[in-house]
Protein backbone atom coordinates (compact mmCIF):
# COMPACT_ATOMS: atom_id res chain seq x y z
CA UNK A 1 0.00 0.00 0.00
CA UNK A 2 2.74 2.37 0.51
CA UNK A 3 4.02 2.03 -2.69
CA UNK A 4 0.43 2.74 -4.01
CA UNK A 5 0.41 5.83 -1.96
CA UNK A 6 3.38 6.77 -3.34
CA UNK A 7 2.45 6.42 -7.32
CA UNK A 8 -0.86 8.31 -6.29
CA UNK A 9 0.39 11.13 -4.15
CA UNK A 10 -3.63 12.57 -3.88
CA UNK A 11 -6.19 13.59 -1.37
CA UNK A 12 -7.80 10.55 -3.07
CA UNK A 13 -8.08 6.54 -0.97
CA UNK A 14 -5.52 3.95 -2.44
CA UNK A 15 -9.06 1.76 -3.81
CA UNK A 16 -9.50 5.28 -6.34
CA UNK A 17 -6.07 4.33 -7.78
CA UNK A 18 -6.45 0.96 -8.08
CA UNK A 19 -10.19 1.59 -9.59
CA UNK A 20 -8.45 3.79 -12.49
CA UNK A 21 -5.67 1.14 -12.49
CA UNK A 22 -7.77 -1.74 -13.41
CA UNK A 23 -10.03 0.45 -15.85
CA UNK A 24 -7.01 1.10 -17.80
CA UNK A 25 -5.48 -2.57 -17.78
CA UNK A 26 -9.46 -3.45 -18.86
CA UNK A 27 -9.22 -1.66 -21.42
CA UNK A 28 -5.79 -2.57 -22.62
CA UNK A 29 -7.19 -6.28 -22.22
CA UNK A 30 -10.16 -5.54 -24.85
CA UNK A 31 -7.64 -3.27 -27.26
CA UNK A 32 -5.07 -6.38 -27.83
CA UNK A 33 -7.70 -8.93 -27.81
CA UNK A 34 -10.57 -7.44 -29.97
CA UNK A 35 -8.90 -4.55 -31.85
CA UNK A 36 -11.69 -3.75 -34.09
CA UNK A 37 -14.09 -3.47 -30.98
CA UNK A 38 -13.81 0.31 -30.00
CA UNK A 39 -14.09 1.46 -33.38
CA UNK A 40 -17.05 -0.64 -34.43
CA UNK A 41 -18.48 0.51 -31.73
CA UNK A 42 -18.34 3.86 -31.82
CA UNK A 43 -19.16 3.99 -35.70
CA UNK A 44 -22.42 2.39 -34.64
CA UNK A 45 -23.19 5.03 -32.03
CA UNK A 46 -23.80 7.47 -35.44
CA UNK A 47 -24.28 5.98 -38.30
CA UNK A 48 -26.71 2.58 -39.05
CA UNK A 49 -24.71 0.44 -41.77
CA UNK A 50 -21.95 -0.17 -39.04
CA UNK A 51 -24.62 0.08 -36.27
CA UNK A 52 -26.00 -3.32 -38.45
CA UNK A 53 -22.83 -4.75 -38.46
CA UNK A 54 -22.13 -4.66 -34.94
CA UNK A 55 -25.56 -6.49 -34.38
CA UNK A 56 -24.81 -9.42 -36.54
CA UNK A 57 -21.54 -9.52 -35.09
CA UNK A 58 -23.35 -9.29 -31.68
CA UNK A 59 -25.78 -11.95 -31.80
CA UNK A 60 -24.00 -15.13 -31.94
CA UNK A 61 -20.82 -13.74 -30.07
CA UNK A 62 -20.30 -13.79 -26.80
CA UNK A 63 -18.39 -10.27 -26.00
CA UNK A 64 -21.28 -8.50 -26.68
CA UNK A 65 -21.11 -7.05 -22.87
CA UNK A 66 -17.84 -6.69 -22.54
CA UNK A 67 -17.44 -2.83 -23.05
CA UNK A 68 -20.07 -2.26 -20.64
CA UNK A 69 -18.02 -2.38 -17.49
CA UNK A 70 -15.86 0.62 -18.29
CA UNK A 71 -18.86 2.85 -18.15
CA UNK A 72 -20.41 1.13 -14.95
CA UNK A 73 -16.97 1.54 -13.24
CA UNK A 74 -16.35 4.68 -14.49
CA UNK A 75 -19.98 6.23 -13.81
CA UNK A 76 -19.96 4.74 -10.41
CA UNK A 77 -16.53 6.85 -9.87
CA UNK A 78 -18.19 9.80 -10.58
CA UNK A 79 -21.43 8.89 -8.23
CA UNK A 80 -19.05 8.25 -5.31
CA UNK A 81 -17.05 11.55 -6.41
CA UNK A 82 -18.72 13.53 -2.77
CA UNK A 83 -18.52 10.25 -0.80
CA UNK A 84 -15.23 8.30 -1.50
CA UNK A 85 -16.22 5.12 0.12
CA UNK A 86 -15.99 1.67 -1.11
CA UNK A 87 -18.45 0.21 -0.08
CA UNK A 88 -20.59 3.23 -1.53
CA UNK A 89 -18.68 2.54 -4.73
CA UNK A 90 -19.50 -0.84 -4.71
CA UNK A 91 -22.95 -0.60 -4.03
CA UNK A 92 -23.33 2.12 -6.69
CA UNK A 93 -21.94 -0.37 -9.20
CA UNK A 94 -24.12 -3.22 -7.73
CA UNK A 95 -27.07 -1.29 -8.47
CA UNK A 96 -26.59 -0.28 -11.81
CA UNK A 97 -25.33 -3.59 -12.64
CA UNK A 98 -28.29 -5.82 -11.17
CA UNK A 99 -30.29 -2.55 -13.40
CA UNK A 100 -28.82 -3.96 -16.62
CA UNK A 101 -28.90 -7.22 -15.52
CA UNK A 102 -32.62 -7.48 -15.01
CA UNK A 103 -33.24 -5.23 -18.12
CA UNK A 104 -31.85 -7.93 -20.41
CA UNK A 105 -33.48 -10.69 -18.64
CA UNK A 106 -36.58 -9.32 -19.05
CA UNK A 107 -35.96 -7.99 -22.81
CA UNK A 108 -35.00 -11.89 -23.56
CA UNK A 109 -38.12 -13.08 -21.54
CA UNK A 110 -40.57 -11.20 -23.69
CA UNK A 111 -39.12 -11.67 -26.10
CA UNK A 112 -39.24 -15.58 -26.01
CA UNK A 113 -43.23 -15.05 -24.63
CA UNK A 114 -43.37 -13.62 -27.78
CA UNK A 115 -41.63 -15.64 -30.15
CA UNK A 116 -39.67 -12.14 -31.82
CA UNK A 117 -36.21 -13.43 -30.50
CA UNK A 118 -34.03 -11.36 -32.88
CA UNK A 119 -36.78 -8.52 -32.72
CA UNK A 120 -35.72 -8.15 -29.34
CA UNK A 121 -31.84 -9.05 -30.04
CA UNK A 122 -32.05 -5.62 -31.63
CA UNK A 123 -33.92 -3.62 -28.58
CA UNK A 124 -31.15 -4.80 -26.62
CA UNK A 125 -28.86 -4.45 -28.81
CA UNK A 126 -29.76 -0.76 -29.10
CA UNK A 127 -30.62 -0.52 -25.40
CA UNK A 128 -27.02 -1.16 -24.72
CA UNK A 129 -24.82 0.53 -27.41
CA UNK A 130 -24.88 3.92 -26.11
CA UNK A 131 -23.50 3.21 -22.67
CA UNK A 132 -20.95 0.87 -24.05
CA UNK A 133 -19.82 4.03 -26.51
CA UNK A 134 -20.25 6.68 -23.40
CA UNK A 135 -17.92 4.55 -20.95
CA UNK A 136 -14.95 4.93 -23.58
CA UNK A 137 -15.43 8.47 -23.63
CA UNK A 138 -16.35 8.88 -20.05
CA UNK A 139 -13.14 6.97 -18.20
CA UNK A 140 -10.78 9.71 -19.46
CA UNK A 141 -13.51 12.29 -18.54
CA UNK A 142 -13.94 10.96 -14.96
CA UNK A 143 -9.79 10.50 -14.98
CA UNK A 144 -9.36 14.18 -15.48
CA UNK A 145 -12.02 14.83 -13.17
CA UNK A 146 -9.81 13.12 -10.20
CA UNK A 147 -6.47 13.90 -11.27
CA UNK A 148 -6.15 16.37 -13.89
CA UNK A 149 -5.75 20.35 -12.89
CA UNK A 150 -8.68 21.52 -14.39
CA UNK A 151 -11.69 23.13 -11.79
CA UNK A 152 -13.52 20.15 -10.61
CA UNK A 153 -16.25 22.24 -10.60
CA UNK A 154 -16.36 22.88 -14.60
CA UNK A 155 -15.37 19.13 -15.06
CA UNK A 156 -18.30 17.77 -12.93
CA UNK A 157 -20.30 19.90 -15.41
CA UNK A 158 -18.96 18.84 -18.72
CA UNK A 159 -19.37 15.54 -17.39
CA UNK A 160 -23.05 15.93 -16.27
CA UNK A 161 -23.74 17.58 -20.09
CA UNK A 162 -22.76 14.55 -21.94
CA UNK A 163 -24.51 12.19 -19.54
CA UNK A 164 -27.66 14.00 -20.61
CA UNK A 165 -26.50 14.41 -23.94
CA UNK A 166 -25.90 10.75 -24.44
CA UNK A 167 -29.18 9.32 -22.89
CA UNK A 168 -31.33 12.50 -24.99
CA UNK A 169 -29.77 10.83 -27.99
CA UNK A 170 -30.41 7.33 -26.98
CA UNK A 171 -33.92 7.91 -26.84
CA UNK A 172 -33.92 9.95 -30.10
CA UNK A 173 -32.24 7.44 -31.84
CA UNK A 174 -34.58 4.82 -30.50
CA UNK A 175 -37.97 6.50 -31.23
CA UNK A 176 -36.04 7.84 -34.82
CA UNK A 177 -35.76 3.80 -35.08
CA UNK A 178 -38.81 2.88 -34.50
CA UNK A 179 -40.58 5.61 -37.45
CA UNK A 180 -38.28 4.56 -39.97
CA UNK A 181 -36.98 0.42 -39.06
CA UNK A 182 -39.97 -1.83 -40.14
CA UNK A 183 -38.78 -4.39 -37.73
CA UNK A 184 -38.50 -2.42 -34.67
CA UNK A 185 -42.43 -1.25 -34.10
CA UNK A 186 -43.33 1.80 -32.75
CA UNK A 187 -45.67 0.56 -29.39
CA UNK A 188 -42.84 -1.91 -28.46
CA UNK A 189 -40.07 0.96 -28.49
CA UNK A 190 -42.41 3.25 -26.16
CA UNK A 191 -43.00 0.85 -24.04
CA UNK A 192 -39.71 0.07 -23.68
CA UNK A 193 -38.96 3.64 -23.40
CA UNK A 194 -41.33 4.00 -20.90
CA UNK A 195 -40.83 0.70 -18.76
CA UNK A 196 -36.50 0.45 -18.88
CA UNK A 197 -35.67 4.20 -19.83
CA UNK A 198 -37.57 6.31 -17.88
CA UNK A 199 -39.09 5.38 -15.11
CA UNK A 200 -35.75 3.96 -13.42
CA UNK A 201 -34.41 7.54 -14.06
CA UNK A 202 -37.59 8.61 -12.37
CA UNK A 203 -37.18 6.05 -9.55
CA UNK A 204 -33.44 7.49 -9.12
CA UNK A 205 -34.10 10.98 -9.18
CA UNK A 206 -36.86 10.67 -6.22
CA UNK A 207 -34.30 8.72 -4.42
CA UNK A 208 -31.27 10.78 -4.43
CA UNK A 209 -33.44 14.08 -4.36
Amino acid sequence: MDLIADLSPSIYPNWVFLSFLFILAYLAFLKFNFPNLFALAIKSFYNQKYSNQFLREETNSKNKFYLLPIFILSIGLFFCYNKLSFIFYFKIIFLITLYFLVKYILLIGVGYIFEKNYLFEEIIFHSFIYEKVAGIFLFPLILVFYYGSFDNHIVYYLISIFLILILNYKWIRLLYLSFFNSSLHKAHIIIYLCTFEILPLVILIKLFY
